[in-house]
């Protein structure tokens, strides 16, 4: 048994040994053909080229050009958005910290290409008692030439699209308490003097074409008003510019009272609650939504219809032109699933509900507007400087909305 075994591991070393022998007799044309090999594929591969898209992108994030525009002292440029709906706008703007960095004055002014103008002055102490408190005051003059107005209520017709103009000016002082970096109370004390003139579009008829006072309340004649609000929030997100993770709860209520007839006095509430659920390395994030407002007055009292909350547009339910539905209450949803494409680009899919109702009970799951779509947020890790959305489903055709600041 002894021998056999003998046998058979000669046998074995002899198969494993003989391809070996073989192989020496062609392993020096062997070794030259793979090094002849290599050489060819190291001279045919060639390091990654960015594109000129993401070249620029990753320009921008690297160098923090977002970052210094935002912070930094001095003259600074104003492009992005001056209101919804407004177009492309740009401007300058002048910023300085005063008292050792206590104080903040910040003075610009821009203008779109539908001829939106605003002008806005900032003066604040914005962290006060160990960035605690904030306190400042807010002027801002507007001018808004082409808003869209299609009626108020659910049922409200596309056909019957106009646009008025709203002008005026809007002062206001703030103050906030952050008793914890995540947690904050504040209140506004304003004045707002609005005025309602002709729409500037000429594809569209002007408001008081198509719609009287009684249909649009505060379109014969704009009082003055004098504000209260009031708001508490628990802010949690880990980047507020371009959020990833966490939470933002939100709670508003603005209390205006006409100052010239008493015919306009009403309450507004708004409430927020955004999250975002992040996948892995926060480079895929889920992100979810839901917005709602309702106005109160009292019976004798109206609200101007350009201060009804509304459903339709960029920061709503996006298969849907800007303002297109108005009444005394509204709510929307929006779920976007957002993964990283390349450095300096996110894509996302979206999903937006809505409606809008003359009474509070009505605000539910049933026969809501919806749209659906995809989106593009050209981003820094701290914020979204450009993003570009394409919603449908609503059946009122395709939106494309640009805009300078993220959907939420």
């Amino acid at each position: 048994m002894r021998f056999r075994g003998f046998i058979g591991c000669v046998g074995a070393v002899i198969l494993i040994v003989r391809p070996a022998i073989a192989q020496d007799v062609e392993a020096d044309t062997r070794a030259a053909l793979l090094a002849e090999m290599r050489e060819q594929k190291a001279q045919a591969l060639q390091p990654y080229k960015p594109s000129g898209v993401e070249k620029a992108l990753l320009y921008i994030e690297e160098h923090r050009l977002i970052e210094r525009f935002s912070v930094g002292d001095g003259w600074y440029p104003i492009i992005g958005s001056l209101q919804t709906g407004a177009g492309l706008a740009g401007g300058v703007g002048y910023r300085k910290h005063l008292l050792n960095d206590e104080f903040l004055v910040n003075i610009g002014g821009a203008m779109s290409l539908k001829l939106y103008k605003a002008v806005d002055a900032n003066a604040m102490f914005p962290s006060l008692w160990d960035d605690r408190i904030e306190v400042g005051a807010h002027a801002r003059w507007y001018d808004y030439p082409q808003e869209d107005f299609f009626g108020i209520g659910p049922d409200s017709s596309f056909d019957q699209r106009t646009n008025y103009r709203i002008k005026g000016p809007d002062i206001k002082g703030r103050g906030v308490y952050r008793p914890r970096p995540w947690a904050g109370i504040g209140g506004e004390l304003g004045l707002l003097i609005p005025t309602i003139e002709e729409g500037t579009d000429s594809r569209m008829p002007s408001i008081e074409e198509v719609f009287t006072d009684a249909e649009a309340p505060g379109l014969a004649a704009q009082p003055s008003f004098f504000y209260k609000t009031v708001f508490a929030e628990i802010d949690y997100l880990d980047q507020p510019g371009n959020p990833r993770s966490g939470g933002l709860f939100r709670a508003t209520y603005h209390a205006f009272n006409d100052r010239d007839t008493n015919a306009f006095d009403f309450g507004r509430f708004d409430a927020v609650a955004t999250h975002f659920f992040p996948i892995f390395d926060k480079k895929r994030v889920f992100a979810a939504r839901a917005v709602w407002s309702f106005v109160n007055n009292d019976p004798e009292s109206r609200v101007p219809f350009y201060v009804l909350p509304y459903v339709g547009g960029s920061n709503s339910v996006r298969s849907f032109r800007e303002f297109r539905f108005r009444d005394e209450n509204a709510f929307y949803m929006n779920f976007e699933y957002r993964w990283e494409a390349f450095a300096g680009l996110d894509m996302g899919l979206f999903v937006d509900a809505g409606k809008v109702a003359p009474n509070w009970e009505d605000i539910n799951f049933k026969d809501m507007e919806t749209g659906y779509g995809i989106g593009f947020r050209f981003n820094t890790y701290k914020s979204v400087f450009l993003r570009i959305d394409v919603g449908t489903g609503g059946g009122e055709g395709t939106r494309l909305f640009i805009k300078f600041s993220p959907a939420f």
